[in-house]
């Protein structure tokens, strides 16, 4: 697909990738999604290029008594 060196895809590959999907969009509701989809695939880009498996640990505290 595209997306690798440009930040757009082609009508046939959002197509391609909503049936994948499963979704069976009508051509009409593929033209109104795919530019939603071309404004964020930046984000999901910069989403997906985050490491999660370094030594970073996330904890969760507990406390009944607490109240806000």
């Amino acid at each position: 697909m595209s997306t690798s060196g440009s930040e757009g895809v082609t009508l046939e590959e959002f197509k391609l990738m909503t049936d994948r999907a499963g979704l069976g969009l009508s051509p009409q509701e593929l033209e109104e999604l795919k530019p939603l989809y071309e404004l964020y695939l930046p984000y999901i880009k910069l989403l997906h290029s985050i490491d999660l498996m370094r030594g970073e640990e996330i904890s969760l505290d507990f406390h009944p008594g607490w109240t806000p």
